[in-house]
């Protein structure tokens, strides 16, 4: 009798022991980097410039709401002549809407060209 007491309570043990555990849940990544397939379009600095989507790494604080900073392939209007400029932004984006602040670098009379302007995300 005490043989199978035994033998119960070694099995039981083994069976409670042999239980897994849940895996824990992988880390959660807030960054996200890619190219944004964002068309917009800036004013500023008596310049206008037109955006299109490069790319860009955001760090998300929800589902919709995400900040971080992207280069962005220009065309602006100044002086009135078109050209070509590649633009640094810091991004501010709330579903599919972008608050965009693109910066050129110089232009001829060493005057710093900054925009302000929103964008759309298609992608």
């Amino acid at each position: 009798m005490q043989r199978v007491i035994f033998l119960f309570l070694l099995l039981c043990s083994t069976v409670i022991l042999a239980q897994e555990t849940p895996a824990p849940a992988p880390p959660k990544n807030n960054f996200e980097a890619g190219f944004d397939g964002m068309l917009g379009i800036s004013y500023g600095s008596e310049t206008l410039g037109i955006n299109v989507g490069g790319p860009s790494l955001k760090y998300k604080f929800t589902k919709n709401f995400k900040v971080g900073a992207g280069c962005f392939p220009s065309l602006i209007v100044m002086d009135k002549k078109a050209l070509p400029r590649l633009a640094v932004s810091p991004i501010i984006e709330y579903k599919r809407w972008m608050f965009i602040t693109p910066y050129y670098g110089y232009d001829a009379k060493d005057k710093q060209i900054w925009t302000f302007g929103l964008g759309y995300k298609f992608i």
